[in-house]
């Protein structure tokens, strides 16, 4: 039975070990009866563990929309088995398709792009980080992450930096208007000019938040945007900003970025093969992570919600991490199968992670009931209630994990964070609620 209104609430201890330490916690609680319920923990290495519940109920906003501009969506590579990850994008001639090529040199080719070659057979010296297009859309060139070149097609050989002692690794690069010459871009958003390629800025001498990891030229060539890990957009010369994928890769980093031949938007590629279209100052998030139904498609809704709620108060990106990921998915099954509601020992997560992380926190939320079961009631939930919300917000953490699961007439999530050991920790209040930018639309379900 759901109720509106919370029952008189009791107290309940919690008992907690903590095998780092030795030692028992007894943390009180209050406990309300409602559709669904949500609890939050973190563990920190050499410290005690704190246990807190929290148990909430909301309504649904309504459908978010997307707007699509001349930067079309045609495909991903998010479904499919990578053997190496994508690192960059080129589109074609009349922008009805694009290439994306992984750090082995293997191209994968959508809409009306067409294969020329690959070095998906060669031995790389240094692993390939980037692409551009020639004019007539008939080769391409790829680049190595030492500036080394490597033409296919038409695409003619102009220079590189393949025999130079760099600052920070080349990440990607762009064409000129002409195809006769080409820039590469490092790290750190210096830039290297060949052939008749102009130079209009880097980002060089500023202090980046994110690296940068792709670049891509204007219709007139006479500018060029470059993209950070976290989906940030640095425009230059006549680029300019459409918006940017933010919050919106679902915790994968950036990698590339290409622009529509009519000027009028991008493409931004992730690590895993997901393409946002950005045009207009409006986004198209790439609908393999976005809505449909399914544990997976709610853990990824639901990581883009975390990033976009962190971007709002000017927090870190959160990547998923592997081990994290790994954890939250494991534990989320886990508690479905056995009908259970209760943490995992995080100290474990800390311990396979060999010192990487310096402490680890997680939130669990389960709902029954078809007009509860999406990750826009989830993340509402879980943000609504202030040990949930510092979990999501705490300034130091970097990697994200989400478990979420659809069985037995449950959605049972699990989101587990973590913070690298190189990070101090500080002492933080319990952050403000509102405003909450990605409460709206129900989103995925299951």
């Amino acid at each position: 039975m759901r109720r509106a209104d919370p029952l008189p609430a009791h107290r309940r201890v919690a008992r907690v070990h903590t095998a780092a330490a030795g030692r028992r916690e007894r943390i009180g609680d209050r406990l309300y009866e409602r559709a669904f319920h949500a609890l939050s923990w973190r563990v920190f290495r050499r410290a005690t563990v704190l246990l807190a519940f929290s148990l909430v109920l909301l309504g649904i906003g309504p459908a978010t929309e997307h707007a699509a501009g001349a930067a079309t969506y045609r495909g991903s590579a998010a479904r499919l088995p990578l053997a190496r990850p994508i690192v960059g994008m080129a589109p074609t001639r009349t922008g009805a398709g694009y290439w994306l090529v992984a750090s082995d040199g293997g191209i994968f080719s959508f809409g009306d792009a067409r294969f020329y070659g690959s070095t998906g057979a060669l031995q790389l010296v240094r692993p390939v980080v980037g692409m551009a297009a020639t004019p007539s859309g008939r080769g391409y060139w790829l680049v190595a992450s030492d500036g080394g070149i490597f033409s296919f097609g038409d695409a003619h050989f102009y220079g590189s930096t393949g025999a130079l002692r760099l600052a920070q690794p080349v990440v990607g690069m762009t064409r000129s208007r002409t195809g006769r010459g080409y820039r590469t871009v490092a790290a750190d958003g210096g830039i290297f000019s060949f052939g008749d390629a102009q130079f209009y800025g880097s980002t060089g001498r500023l202090r980046l938040q994110q690296p940068v990891v792709g670049m891509a030229a204007s219709v007139s060539g006479r500018g060029y945007w470059m993209v950070a890990a976290d989906g940030g957009i640095f425009s230059f010369g006549d680029a300019r900003f459409s918006g940017s994928a933010t919050g919106s890769l679902a915790g994968q980093g950036a990698v590339a970025i290409a622009a529509s031949p009519d000027g009028n938007g991008y493409w931004i590629a992730s690590q895993w093969g997901v393409v946002d279209a950005a045009a207009s100052g409006h986004l198209t998030v790439d609908p393999n992570i976005t809505g449909g139904s399914g544990g997976r498609a709610i853990a990824n809704d639901l990581i883009n919600r975390i990033n976009r709620e962190r971007a709002a108060r000017g927090l870190s990106t959160l990547f998923v991490d592997p081990l994290v990921q790994a954890y939250a998915s494991a534990w989320a099954a886990h508690l479905s199968a056995t009908n259970t509601f209760v943490h995992q020992n995080l100290l474990n997560l800390l311990h396979a992670a060999n010192g990487r992380f310096i402490e680890a926190g997680e939130n669990l939320f389960r709902a029954s009931g078809a007009p509860a079961m999406n990750a826009g009631t989830a993340h509402v939930a879980l943000m609504e209630s202030p040990e949930h919300r510092a979990n999501i917000l705490l300034p130091e953490e970097r990697y994200v994990g989400v478990g979420a699961v659809c069985a037995h007439g449950f959605l049972v999530v699990v989101e587990d964070f973590a913070t690298p050991a190189s990070i101090a920790l500080h002492a933080h209040g319990v952050p403000p609620l509102n405003p909450i930018v990605a409460g709206a639309g129900a989103g995925a379900h299951c």
